[in-house]
């Protein structure tokens, strides 16, 4: 009986104490809503331990530190229920408010662990809300700590696409897209300025007198070239209904001439500027141009340091890092057999080439077993080295069609003689009188197949000459990529190159069979009485690409220029730049039936625009 008195007592007792905690509880939250947080805490945390309200006056204590700024009481109290109340039903929302103190605090790495567990809106409210909120330096600090976070690179990315165009990390935006397999698009932060005419300033040393100094119209006729071929695009372009007007200027050279056409407002009407070629012209036009928004386009050069800090400068060729890149690339495609190499370079411009080649073709996994520079007296050494021989003596007691067998293997050569007594040279014989027969083989100092391929930066003509006479005295599959320059040199036969199946950098590479080079060619003889010599080619694409650009895309034709869309040439193999400022399309070509082809077919992409270039 007293234990039922006592049941009884006990239950009205929990039943009088969870109305209390009800009523605590109830009166907390109306404070919370009411938004008196600091109330509403010391409400809470009354009934923390409450078996019935622990939990939820727990969450909203938390929340209630949080509406106070006060992050640490709250972090610590949602950490709490974690331990106290494991099988509470609201974890999730816990896991939601941790992720979002871990953001606040800017713990991105605890932020994003938080996170993964959280239903994808959730997860992507916080993250958008978070990121979006930070400048490209708060990203970038971000992405240093955080450098496999997809949610930071897109993030970051975008901002930096937001940026100015002056102050882009273009390359930094490449690496991002590639990383994370973003799209980058047209470029929105330079204005779209159409105009019915294009003014285009030619500023180069034309270094012209007059014919009463015909030498030195002689030695500019490169630079004459160039400008022919500018004003034939011209033409062209404006049968096309396309109108551009070219502006000669000439710079005799020298700083100082340069510094003059800009001080006296001769460029200040220029839609875009075409060169100049020297340092110290440069200068002064690179300086105006990046004061003024003005893109200009350097025609020849390859050496990138021209660029500079200029944003509106750009290369119409590819840069030698840019050159050595691709050819790279194209190498790792063709010769996955044999993944060891040499590379040999030449001089300081060959050394960018060749380190450019090294750093990209090392991170598909190949082995450069020799990097070295070469000098002209070098030439014989390297030819010793590939072709030194020494014999090794096979088993006399293999039968024939074994030897037969042997001699088969490509690389192996195998020869037979006399077998003689070492110790008087007399020739021996067998019971029946006749010679003994040994065979034995060849073999180099450098073993057949023991590289895949050589890669040589050298316009030296000997240098050359050595490295092809090597590769044919072989026999062997070692491949060589050069220079097209090889082409021109008078000791080596096209069906000889052709039938080594030797490639060759060719950055100004266009086919001499096209219908289109056929036309400018039949054109330059009819009007000035020669064919086309390469910078007459030069001038051409430059001006045509120019004027297609900026009909399409305005006067800051490089908008169109971001998302790397390949734009083909009239002649040439055409311009793809992406984020970069030098021409990314680097011909790697090889002789077929005696006339070369551009074999570099990781660059045949499918571009949008390319029909709107024809």
């Amino acid at each position: 009986m007293r234990t039922l008195i006592f049941s009884i007592l006990f239950i009205s007792i929990l039943s009088v104490s969870a109305q209390s905690s009800q009523g605590e509880y109830l009166e907390a939250k109306r404070q919370f809503g009411l938004g008196n947080y600091t109330e509403a805490k010391q409400a809470f945390q009354n009934i923390t331990n409450d078996g019935t309200f622990g939990a939820y006056a727990s969450f909203y204590y938390a929340l209630s530190s949080l509406k106070l700024n006060q992050s640490k009481e709250a972090e610590d109290m949602f950490k709490q229920i974690k331990v106290k109340f494991p099988d509470w039903e609201q974890q999730q929302e816990v896991d939601y408010w941790l992720a979002y103190l871990a953001f606040d605090q800017n713990n991105l790495w605890q932020a994003f662990r938080r996170v993964e567990n959280l239903p994808e809106n959730w997860r992507n409210f916080l993250v958008d809300n978070f990121l979006e909120k930070l400048s490209v330096s708060g990203l970038d600090s971000a992405y240093a700590l955080n450098p496999n976070n997809s949610y930071i690179g897109t993030y970051y990315a975008k901002a930096i696409q937001n940026q100015p165009y002056d102050e882009r990390d273009q390359l930094l935006l490449l690496e991002l897209a590639e990383k994370f397999n973003l799209t980058i698009g047209p470029d929105e932060s330079l204005p779209i300025v159409k105009k019915d005419e294009y003014a285009i300033a030619v500023v180069l040393p034309f270094m012209y007198e007059g014919l009463a100094t015909p030498k030195t119209v002689i030695r500019n006729s490169i630079i004459f070239d160039l400008y022919q071929g500018m004003n034939k695009a011209q033409e062209d372009l404006k049968e096309q209904g396309i109108s551009v007007n070219l502006f000669p200027y000439d710079t005799k050279k020298k700083g100082s001439v340069a510094n003059d056409l800009v001080k006296d407002g001769k460029l200040d009407k220029a839609d875009a500027i075409v060169g100049p070629l020297y340092t110290g012209p440069s200068r002064y036009i690179s300086q105006f141009s990046k004061e003024n928004k003005v893109t200009m386009i350097n025609p020849v050069s390859s050496n990138e340091e021209i660029i500079g800090d200029n944003p509106y400068s750009f290369l119409f060729k590819p840069a030698y890092s840019t050159q050595g890149r691709e050819a790279a690339r194209f190498a790792a495609q063709k010769f996955t057999d044999n993944k060891k190499l040499f590379i040999f370079y030449e001089t300081d411009r060959d050394s960018i080439i060749a380190n450019a080649y090294r750093e990209t073709i090392e991170r598909d996994s190949f082995f450069v077993v020799r990097f070295e520079r070469l000098t002209n007296e070098d030439a014989q050494q390297i030819q010793i080295d590939f072709t030194e021989q020494y014999e090794v003596r096979l088993d006399t007691m293999y039968s024939q069609d074994e030897i037969d067998s042997i001699a088969l293997i490509p690389g192996r050569t195998v020869r037979t003689r006399s077998l003689r007594n070492e110790e008087s040279g007399r020739i021996m014989r067998d019971s029946k009188g006749e010679d003994v027969i040994e065979s034995y083989e060849v073999k180099f100092t450098v073993q057949p197949d023991s590289i895949g391929h050589i890669f040589a930066a050298t316009s030296s003509n000997l240098l050359a000459n050595n490295f092809i006479s090597m590769v044919e005295v072989r026999s062997d599959s070692i491949g060589i990529i050069g220079y097209q320059d090889w082409l021109n040199f008078s000791l080596v036969s096209y069906a000889q190159l052709e039938r080594l199946q030797i490639d060759f950098l060719s950055p100004s590479y266009y086919d001499l069979e096209s219908e289109n080079y056929d036309r400018i060619k039949r054109t330059f003889v009819e009007s000035v009485g020669i064919e086309p010599s390469e910078y007459h080619i030069y001038g051409y694409e430059l001006i045509w690409h120019l004027g297609k650009l900026m009909d399409e895309h305005g006067k800051y034709f490089q908008r169109g220029l971001l998302d790397g869309n390949r734009y083909s040439g009239y002649i040439m193999e055409g311009v793809k730049y992406g984020p970069y400022k030098d021409n990314q399309l680097v011909p790697i070509t090889t002789l077929e039936n005696l006339q070369l082809r551009n074999q570099n077919s990781k660059q045949e992409v499918n571009a949008t625009n390319e029909d709107s270039n024809k």
